[in-house]
């Protein structure tokens, strides 16, 4: 599956793809007026960089650190105490078990080996020492490649969430700060919405296991060389606070993708920011939305969700506005 090879990297930058806006606001804004009695705060965070943020880092942020202190309450796209008390965290175990847990049709048929399907030795031994002891299966030959193409692919997105994202340091110190935590949405039904498209295997049923060999020896020598699972210019350009300079970088970032000789490249990015625009933003900040609306007519909130939801025709900040909210950028300081 060709367009699964540039799965997770597409996961990474796709929040902050098609973000347009005519001047430099930065990410922290604040909602007004529509008979709110106090200010509220939208801040947009960075989720997918693959590299730990700082408390030093995230709060040179002009005036986020003050939007904390006002807010009474911090939303997060989801939240681990609301996933614990509706049962979210089980349906997220049941979505994980079904992944692991594959059907026959991902079963080896019998008599086909691993190691013929590889290019040369040296591509299959580093395979066969990946999938033994980073994915922990010394029976990962009974799985078709096609099987390992999506779970290598969901194994370093969730290796890059394992890092100090802008959000779980927000978190942290709401904690520590005292303050009311709440999510958006559950964590399952986002996971939901991802495990659905790195399962897409229309695709990659239609290439021979000789070919999906190649996908899995790809991923595997660039997550040993760590080239898809940080990006340190993305986090520079994120820290810059400036819209305009992170949308250059991803113009930059899509550059270095196509040196990478990924075949099919831009009709594969085309279909997952499809898929992303639709399910993974508008969708969810339709939904949002409502939530947005009910909290922050009661109280002061400080609403913390990754950058690609603000911006556009679709972000949140143009569907506030549209429900009347005056919604602006903090002012930076120079």
């Amino acid at each position: 599956m060709k367009r699964h090879t540039i799965t997770i990297l597409l996961a990474f930058v796709a929040f902050i793809a098609n973000a347009q806006t005519a001047s430099n606001p930065g990410w922290l804004w604040t909602i007004s007026g529509n008979g709110l009695a106090q200010d509220s705060y939208l801040f947009g965070t960075c989720h997918g960089d693959g590299i730990s943020f700082t408390d030093e880092e995230i709060y040179s942020i002009t005036g986020l650190s003050e939007a904390l202190d006002e807010a009474q309450t911090v939303f997060f796209e989801a939240d681990a105490k609301t996933d614990e008390q509706n049962g979210s965290n089980e349906e997220l175990k049941q979505l994980y078990r079904r992944i692991i847990n594959p059907g026959p049709e991902y079963m080896m048929p019998e008599g086909v080996f691993y190691k013929p399907l590889f290019d040369s030795v040296a591509h299959f031994n580093e395979v066969n020492k990946f999938m033994s002891y980073e994915m922990k299966d010394v029976e990962y030959w009974k799985k078709t490649p096609g099987y390992w193409c999506i779970r290598l692919s969901m194994y370093a997105f969730a290796k890059v969430r394992m890092c100090r994202s802008v959000d779980i340091a927000m978190y942290e110190e709401a904690v520590k700060r005292g303050k009311e935590t709440g999510g958006l949405e559950t964590t399952s039904s986002v996971m939901g919405m991802i495990m659905s498209m790195y399962t897409d295997t229309k695709y990659i049923d239609t290439l021979s296991m000789k070919e999906q060999a190649k996908i899995i020896y790809k991923l595997v020598h660039r997550m040993n060389n760590d080239s898809i699972l940080q990006f340190p210019k993305l986090h520079e350009a994120y820290l810059e606070n400036d819209t305009c300079k992170f949308n250059q970088f991803l113009g930059e970032f899509e550059e270095e993708l196509t040196k990478m000789n990924i075949e099919d490249l831009g009709n594969g990015m085309q279909d997952k920011k499809d898929y992303q625009n639709e399910h993974l933003l508008r969708e969810r900040n339709e939904h949002w939305v409502p939530v947005i609306k009910e909290n922050i007519a009661k109280r002061p909130c400080l609403i913390a969700v990754g950058c690609r939801h603000l911006l556009s025709a679709d972000g949140l900040i143009a569907m506030l506005r549209r429900e009347g909210y005056t919604v602006e950028p903090v002012t930076k300081k120079y």
